[in-house]
């Protein structure tokens, strides 16, 4: 284990930041080329139940801020694998030998749980939400769907990027187990609370109960999963 002053691990972090910057920066560039598919992509869980809806600009500027918006996002998605090594190399020195061959099944763990939470919220959620509180003006209040572009796929966007990132749970849940942070007992008496702070996560995300619903739930079943996987290991250890 090295041990290194304050002052060296600050400059660490600073170049390992630059290089998550670097990373985002010229993959927001390469996905401005790719920008308007994604957006056609992004339209289809709407357009599903209602081809017909229209989706308008409410200033010059905002078809521009949308290509603009999706290209950072979809940056921040493709560095993924460099925010999670770049991360891990900022800890590794502190870890024992041990520890640092969970490197490669970690990064491996987080890319496809971070590819499953996007799936799922795109294919899963989406659909639900949309019909749900596209329907709400259509069925019941009887009016015609304009739906401003910026709007729509800021809350898309917001909502896969947010299931990507909340589905590292289970990796979280068992590096904070591995090292001795949190013990089993513990994860096993925050279960009541994880509930409300599940659905307090899932009302700061999204803004009606439904969608509420449906971010909460799949985060109380991660936690009760993650919790299973590591009594398991701390069985096989013991």
């Amino acid at each position: 284990m090295e041990r290194k002053p304050l002052i060296e691990h600050l400059e660490e972090l600073r170049r390992r930041l630059f290089v998550i910057a670097v990373s985002i920066f010229v993959l927001s560039i390469v996905s401005f080329f790719f920008a308007r598919q994604i957006y056609e992509v992004l339209k289809y869980p709407a357009l599903k139940y209602y081809p017909n809806l229209q989706f308008v600009t409410l200033s010059p500027s905002s078809a521009f801020f949308v290509l603009m918006k999706i290209s950072l996002i979809a940056g921040i998605v493709f560095s993924f694998p460099v925010i999670f090594y770049q991360v891990w190399k900022f800890v590794e020195p502190g870890l024992l030998p041990h520890e640092k061959k969970l490197l490669i099944p970690l990064l491996g763990t987080g890319i496809v749980l971070f590819t499953l939470g996007v799936l799922f919220a795109y294919f899963a959620v989406l659909p639900v939400a949309l019909k749900f509180l596209i329907g709400i003006g259509i069925d019941v209040l009887k009016v015609t769907p304009m739906i401003s572009i910026d709007l729509y796929t800021s809350f898309i966007l917001k909502l896969i990027l947010a299931f990507g990132f909340l589905f590292q749970l289970p990796i979280v849940m068992y590096l904070l187990t591995s090292i001795g942070v949190v013990s089993i007992e513990t994860w096993k008496r925050w279960r009541k609370p994880f509930i409300v702070i599940a659905f307090v996560l899932g009302a700061i995300i999204a803004p009606d109960w439904m969608t509420q619903t449906l971010i909460a739930v799949p985060l109380i079943v991660l936690y009760e999963l993650s919790l299973r996987f590591n009594e398991y290991v701390q069985r096989r250890r013991a």
